[in-house]
């Protein structure tokens, strides 16, 4: 079983994995890495992560064989950013567009797939403000702007959970790893999958 903990910026996902699952934790890429601005050409931007996530996979998948689970600190299938920034109007469609193709042709080759369970930690705005300003140790760029998207990364998970139902639940930041629930998806490398969570998110997206 592979599980994403997924929640906003600030709201504990790495603290919980390093607290909960200090032997099956798939971190999250490096603040330093050397990626290419958000705001460059999308082709190179879509692909820099798109590969990176393939990574992330590969790594979840040798850990979820030894152990039985990974848990990775956000989805390595974050398609969810680039929509959200697109619909919160801080990029046009180019990069979730890109990106679309780009995870549509990497699902299809089971280099990536959906995770099996996403388990969200739900933490208020002032919060999560809170945290960043305590917080020495890391930088949270941009992190007004990432916590725009929160609303966005909501109706994501809405839909994921329409389409794979019984997927999406809320974690709380005391839950410890025995209260996931062992589940395995029959979906993992359904490229379908994509398709009607596309449409599940036009649908969505209208009524907000």
């Amino acid at each position: 079983m592979i599980v994403a903990i997924e929640g906003a910026s600030a709201a504990g996902k790495t603290t919980w994995c390093r607290t909960h699952a200090p032997h099956t934790h798939v971190p999250e890429p490096q603040e330093d890495i050397a990626a290419p601005d958000l705001f460059a050409d999308p082709s190179n931007v879509a692909r820099f992560w798109v590969t990176r996530a393939v990574e992330r996979w590969q790594s979840a998948l040798n850990i979820e064989r030894e152990h039985g689970v990974a848990i990775c600190d956000g989805d390595p299938l974050k398609l969810y950013y680039s929509w959200a920034l697109w619909k919160c109007g801080v990029l046009s469609s180019q990069l979730f567009d890109i990106e679309s193709g780009l995870y549509t042709e990497v699902i299809a080759k089971q280099q990536i797939g959906f995770v099996d369970a996403v388990l969200w930690l739900e933490t208020p705005i002032d919060e999560l403000r809170r945290r960043k300003q305590a917080d020495s140790t890391r930088r949270r760029r941009r992190h007004e702007m990432h916590l725009s998207l929160v609303p966005w990364m909501k109706v994501w998970f809405e839909a994921r959970e329409r389409v794979l139902p019984a997927t999406v639940s809320t974690l709380k930041i005391d839950h410890r790893l025995e209260a996931i629930p062992a589940s395995s998806s029959q979906r993992r490398y359904d490229p379908g999958v994509l398709r009607e969570l596309t449409v599940s998110l036009a649908s969505l997206a209208a009524s907000h």
